[in-house]
């Protein structure tokens, strides 16, 4: 009798980890930026646009990386990789020479190199299971690892220049 309860509460476990692994901050209610739009160029024949749902949607990490500044603070994450939304198109990042990120008042980090090859890049919809600061969306990136200056928020564009 004893053996089932354990074997009962081991499989409660197990259900209750996978679901929280695959929530992807499902938590957060991002309704008030759930459908903003955020223009894709580069990586199809014409520009589209996703949103902050469609990238929730995806398989999503939480990561959580404190800057090297009192200005850049401690951040937590929650949204997709860079890897997870390239690979539905069929790209992993090395495909691009470079990935610019551009947010609303024209602010751009520029990834290359390195950042393409070593470092996980973080779509971030939500903070853990809370939305985005309003000064932070649709969508913010963080790099956990590299320089903060690279943690660009309030994006609004992503460019992808195929690599030659």
């Amino acid at each position: 009798m004893r053996s089932n309860r354990n074997r009962g509460l081991f499989i409660i476990w197990i259900i209750l980890s996978l679901s929280a692994l695959c929530s992807c901050g499902k938590s957060a209610d991002i309704s008030e930026y759930a459908d903003d739009p955020i223009t894709i160029s580069g990586l199809l024949d014409e520009e589209f646009t996703i949103t902050p749902a469609e990238l929730l949607a995806l398989t999503c990490v939480s990561r959580t990386a404190t800057g090297k500044t009192a200005k850049a603070g401690t951040v937590s994450a929650t949204g997709p990789l860079l890897d997870t939304f390239l690979a539905q198109y069929g790209f992993v990042p090395t495909d691009f020479e470079k990935i610019r990120f551009i947010a609303g008042d024209g602010y751009k980090t520029v990834l290359k190199g390195t950042y393409l090859t070593d470092y996980e890049v973080v779509l971030v919809v939500s903070s853990g299971e809370e939305p985005l600061a309003e000064s932070l969306r649709p969508l913010r990136l963080l790099i956990p690892g590299a320089e903060s200056n690279m943690w660009i928020y309030a994006v609004v564009r992503i460019e992808f220049e195929p690599a030659e």
